[in-house]
């Protein structure tokens, strides 16, 4: 099986990438092919420039302590392909993602359908074939013209609009809006994130136009933080029916507060839609189980490592654009250090000169590097860059060496950070997590 999983998962990665303009034909056939698998649960569809990956987490885990069996799919993997498609926090069986292939693969390869094009027909079709209560689905890319945007939600979530994938999204947030705002559906509630004026009025708009009841979280909630600490945040929210004291996240970071009013508020309407039961108990349960109920990781994740020699903190959080990476600084003050240490390896396509430079405002030493895609930015680059911010900085193209070379510059009392890429963060996870299988051989 172990072959024919590699084989398979091959034949995935040789598809075309990217392919958002080709519209919902090929999905459409592939769903088709399958019976509409997902017309067979209730389902919650998540976009946004920032924050809908964990945002997704959220509510699949506060469902999942509700005592649903709830599909989680998200993009990218950081380790291994199966990640992405979820129910209550495990990976689906390598067998099966084999199975679906075969079945999808002519089809596929008439239609010359796209790596997520395949992998969102496989998702729904396994959270039909296991009867999963509710599915929480991530856009891949946009909204509009996303292969998720085939399904028919209870809910929809927009949480931030920022500037990313410009190229094909637009070159303006009431662009970039414009398409994430493609998920709203007629007559289907959304919840929105949303603080940019010109973004959300395109929102509203949309929302008008499709008789959708438009939630802006910041108008019908507060939250009030109450601690931030290395591995939680604890915070007050309040809701315009409930008051939720002491709630206590299994991640920190002031900036999931949002994330977790968005969750919140999410759940709580599903249940006056008559979706769920609601218990209170539950939205305490899971969000401080999040980690473990969902699968979340590397979202400014602590990590603890047993088998390395030096002992600094080591932070690894997925910060792929200048938005994140600016919040992701300011985050960092949390952290009592000597020195602040940064692997960095970012994709060509991101503002990636202004993200050096605001990391550069607090780095004591930096490791360039690239991860093994061919969209990452060569490692000389970056590690110019930082030279010109005056970094004081080095380049090692492979990923894993340039891990072993800082984790060997760090001393304790030090802190590591590894970000800019889910890409680079997933392959810092496999390495760490060879190396404690070779620590045991």
């Amino acid at each position: 099986m172990k072959r024919e999983y590699i084989e398979t998962i091959n034949y995935l990665y040789s598809l075309q990438r990217f392919g958002i303009k080709l519209g919902l034909q090929n999905i459409e056939r592939l769903i088709k092919l399958l019976q509409n698998p997902e017309r067979k649960f209730a389902s919650i569809h998540v976009a946004g420039t920032n924050g809908k990956g964990s945002t997704s987490s959220f509510i699949a885990s506060i469902l999942k302590a509700s005592g649903y069996k709830v599909g989680l799919y998200t993009s990218p993997h950081l380790v291994d392909f199966t990640e992405r498609i979820k129910i209550n926090g495990i990976p689906i069986p390598k067998e099966r993602v084999v199975e679906y292939v075969k079945i999808l693969q002519d089809e596929i390869d008439t239609l010359k359908a796209t790596f997520f094009e395949a992998t969102t027909a496989i998702a729904f079709k396994y959270f039909a074939d296991e009867k999963v209560d509710f599915a929480v689905v991530e856009v891949g890319l946009g909204g509009r013209l996303d292969s998720t945007n085939v399904i028919m939600p209870a809910v929809s979530v927009i949480t931030t609009i920022s500037y990313d994938h410009m190229d094909v999204l637009g070159d303006t947030l009431e662009k970039i809006a414009l398409e994430k705002a493609g998920i709203i559906k007629e007559g289907i509630p959304c919840i929105t994130g949303c603080d940019d004026e010109k973004a959300l009025n395109v929102i509203k708009k949309v929302s008008e136009e499709k008789k959708s009841k438009l939630i802006i979280a910041d108008e019908v909630s507060s939250v009030k933080i109450k601690e931030i600490a290395e591995n939680s945040l604890r915070f007050d929210l309040k809701t315009g029916k409930r008051f939720y004291p002491n709630l206590i996240a299994g991640v920190s970071g002031k900036f999931q507060a949002k994330n977790l009013q968005i969750s919140i508020l999410t759940y709580e309407l599903l249940s006056e839609l008559g979706f769920v039961n609601f218990k209170m108990e539950s939205v305490y349960d899971g969000i401080l189980n999040v980690r473990e109920f969902s699968g979340l990781k590397g979202r400014f994740e602590l990590l603890s490592l047993s088998n390395y020699s030096q002992k600094p903190k080591i932070i690894i959080d997925v910060a792929h654009n200048y938005p994140a990476i600016d919040q992701l600084v300011s985050e960092l003050e949390i952290f009592k250090r000597n020195k602040l240490l940064i692997l960095f390896g970012v994709m060509r396509d991101k503002e990636y000169e202004k993200m050096i430079q605001k990391l550069s405002e607090v780095a004591d030493f930096a490791v360039a590097t690239q991860p093994k895609i061919g969209r990452a930015l060569e490692a000389k680059i970056i590690y110019e860059i930082f030279k010109q911010n005056g970094v004081d900085s080095t380049y090692i193209q492979d990923s894993d060496k340039a891990f072993d070379f800082i984790m060997s510059k760090a001393s304790e009392g030090d802190l590591v950070l590894i970000t800019g890429s889910h890409y680079l963060v997933g392959e810092v996870i496999a390495h760490i997590e060879k190396r404690k299988i070779e620590c045991l051989i």
